[in-house]
Formats: structure tokens, sequence, C-alpha cells
């Protein structure tokens, strides 16, 4: 018996990128598109692809659970229910240019079959953050065939790093705050995405578990992408933050919309001053002395390069 699957409710653009990699960064500059939702981050929806992953739930039943997930979220986005208004939070519709229509969906606003017609007659199309959820492109397209794929890629040393500094090698096992489903094996404790090669991240200390789990996904990524069996879109955070402009022009066109008038105001709000190239010596020396696995550091090494050198025409 198989869970039985609706349809979309409307129009799905999905960013999708490594955790740490610039989403929400990215989030609230495509916010500022004309016809765009207020990105939303379900938990539901990421926990969903992580069962899938896992191996738990079979691909038909995820991508329809998808789709009823995401269909809700659209829904109470629609209605104003459980919008987020919390001041210095990147989810938070309050950087939207739009915020007065986000605030009057909570007491003025319609219900019901109403707010989901008024969307489509509008033609708004919702916006949902999804971290590397790329392995399993396949389920997600199945649950919303037209969707939209945007995915940001960020230099995998600065990746490593930042998860480093953030305790990503050793927070999955019993931090409460870690929110990622976490599995058994052999009486240990293993992230979802590295069910597949256990026994190795349990080996490692936890500088390895992090620099080969970037380099894992950055490859299925990269995998994924270059097959061209989707069409994704590109973008490096390293551009964004140094030619904002022209990446959202980029993203524009892959959408077929264009920004509204308070899109620049909105990429002078949110500029970033950052020297990539000095941070990143200091960064590859930081990652150099707790790992004990020096090929997989010389495979991070090879996929920054690759990153540099493919940073304005291709993809890694």
């Amino acid at each position: 018996m198989n869970i039985v699957k609706t349809k979309c409710i409307n129009d799905i653009v999905i960013i999708d990128g490594l955790s740490r990699s610039g989403k929400f960064y990215l989030g609230k500059l495509v916010a500022g598109i004309n016809g765009l939702e207020y990105f939303i981050n379900s938990s539901e929806v990421e926990r969903i692809i992580q069962i899938n992953e896992a191996g738990i739930l079979k691909s038909t039943d995820a991508s329809a659970l998808l789709l009823i997930a995401m269909n809700e979220s659209i829904y109470n986005m629609a209605i104003g229910r459980n919008i987020n208004m919390r001041h210095d939070d990147g989810s938070s519709v309050l950087n939207s240019f739009e915020k007065e229509l986000y605030i009057n969906r909570q007491s003025e606003g319609v219900a019901g079959e109403a707010s989901i017609k008024q969307i489509i007659n509008q033609e708004r199309s919702s916006v949902f953050i999804l971290h590397q959820s790329l392995q399993s492109v396949d389920m997600v397209k199945a649950a919303a065939p037209h969707s939209k794929i945007i995915n940001i890629r960020r230099h995998p040393v600065d990746l490593v790093y930042s998860w480093i500094k953030k305790g990503w090698g050793h927070r999955f096992v019993n931090d409460p705050l870690s929110f990622d489903l976490v599995f058994q094996h052999n009486g240990n404790t293993v992230p979802y995405f590295a069910i597949e090669w256990a026994d190795e991240y349990l080996a490692g200390n936890e500088y390895d578990r992090v620099v080969k789990s970037i380099v894992y996904i950055t490859e299925e990524e990269s995998r994924v992408i270059d097959s061209n069996q989707y069409d994704i879109c590109c973008i490096y955070y390293d551009n964004l933050v140094q030619q904002p402009n022209r990446e959202i022009d980029k993203v524009c066109n892959f959408l077929n919309r264009s920004p509204h008038g308070s899109m620049y105001k909105t990429i002078e709000r949110e500029t970033r001053d950052v020297e990539f190239q000095s941070q990143r010596e200091m960064k590859i020396d930081y990652i150099s002395t707790g790992v004990k696995d020096v090929s997989f550091l010389n495979k991070l090494i090879d996929l920054g390069k690759k990153y540099d050198k493919n940073i304005n025409n291709g993809d890694m």
C-alpha cells in the first residue's frame, strides 16, 4: 500500500546547498524577486528527505509525503500561520520587502481555498530552503516535477572550517540542538548522510569526519549537476558576495522573473566584505593541524582548486 500523491498547490523554487553554504543569505536576496513568497525553512520537509536518504522510506511514499508537507507549509504561509517574525533571524519575514503582506495575512487575510486561489491567480511561487538535498533530487522532483532548483556552492575549505568551528565533527552524537537524523551503527552514532560509509566516519577524529563529509557530499552534488538530468542553477558564494547584482540577474533569468525595485536596497543591506583568499590560507593551515587522513585532505584541496577554476564559468 502506497501513500496517495496529491498535486502541488503552486510552482516551487528550491534553494539547496550544504550546511553553512550561504542559503539564508541567498534566500534573503531571492526574496526580492517579484512573485516569490518569502522562503520557507521546514524541518518536516528536511526530515522526510533525510529518512528517504537513509533508506527507511521508499521513494514513492517519500515523494508523496514530501508534497503533502510542502503543500501544508505553502498553505500556512498563505494564511499567515506559523510565520517567523523573530528579529535578527534570517528566515524571518521581517527581512522581506513585503513584510506588511505577511503581517496582514495573520489578521486580515483570507483562508481556505480562497487563500490558495489568491496565490495561484497572482502567479506567486513558494520558495523552500533545503540542506544538501541533491542526493535525493529524483525523489524531490517526483514530488514537485516543475520545481526550479538553485544550488549554492561554497568553497570546500570554507565549509570544512565552518563545520569544525560549529562542532559538526562531534555534535551529532548527543547535542539536543542538532536536529538532523542520526542512526545507530555497531553501537555508535552516525549522521544520516554518512550511513553508507559509517565505519569510515566512526574511525576518524572530528576533523577527518568533517573533511570526509564535505568531500563526499560535494562529489555527489557534482555528480548530479554534471549529469545534466535536471536544469539546476548554480550560484557560487564568492560571486554572490562580490558581484551580487550579476548573480541575482542570473537567478532572475533562470526563474524568468524580474527583481523588485527594492532589490538593490536589499543587496546594499546584505553586503559582506570578505577577503576570501587570505582567509583560506589560514583555514587550510588550521584544518591541517587536526586531520589524520592526509589523502582526504588532498582531495579537499583538489576540490578547492576546482572551485577556484570554475567559479566564473562552470560547475564543480
